[in-house]
């Protein structure tokens, strides 16, 4: 668990599942997932600027456990990290925590979701993001998988993106603020994405 205290004076908490375990059985090239190129930024900062396009960029928190984890994966809990889930829910985990040979609680869970610090997380949150994107109606750029585009009142939206780390733009204001929405909305992260929906706008699913 990693705690950050930030500027703002509030507590940021992570919890990093231990990876490396995973290396024995899931090789590097089937867990790799693509990232924006440094070409692909300064290319479309450039489009940005000058076609004044309105531009925003947002992150999306949590944006590993927005995935499902398909596959079979068993992480230990130990300590007090065992304990704070048995706080969650005691009825769910009390009956399944054990004890190691120092005496400390022990905890094994399924996981349902990606979680930071598992070799595939990054890979699964891209396979939704771009599925989300896809159902938009928004077209993956052939020569680099991060960069998305859709005409959008016959002007061109592009979305580019460092695993949850967007960066986007249009010619209309509101319809960039139109997206942030939906985004919180469909992350359900309103609290973390600035999020203005225009009136008399076709919603975007």
């Amino acid at each position: 668990m990693f705690l950050t205290e930030k500027r703002s004076g509030e507590v940021k908490a992570r919890a990093c599942a231990n990876g490396s375990a995973q290396r024995t059985h899931i090789a590097k090239d089937k867990a790799a997932a693509p990232t924006v190129s440094p070409d692909a930024i300064f290319v479309q900062a450039t489009i940005y600027a000058h076609e004044n396009r309105d531009v925003a960029t947002c992150d999306i928190p949590g944006a590993f456990l927005q995935a499902d984890n398909p596959d079979y994966v068993l992480m230990r809990l130990d300590g007090i990290l065992a304990e704070l889930m048995v706080q969650v829910d005691p009825k769910l985990y009390r009956k399944y925590v054990t004890t190691n040979a120092k005496g400390k609680p022990v905890l094994y869970v399924q996981l349902e979701k990606a979680v930071y610090g598992m070799m595939k997380s990054a890979l699964l949150f891209y396979r939704k993001l771009v599925a989300d994107l896809v159902s938009l109606g928004f077209d993956i750029n052939p020569y680099d998988p991060c960069v998305a585009n859709k005409i959008i009142n016959d002007k061109q939206m592009t979305v580019c993106w460092h695993v949850d780390d967007l960066f986007l733009g249009h010619k209309d204001p509101a319809v960039v603020s139109h997206f942030l929405g939906w985004l919180a909305k469909r992350y359900d992260n309103d609290k973390s994405l600035t999020s203005f929906v225009a009136p008399n706008m076709t919603t975007w699913v």
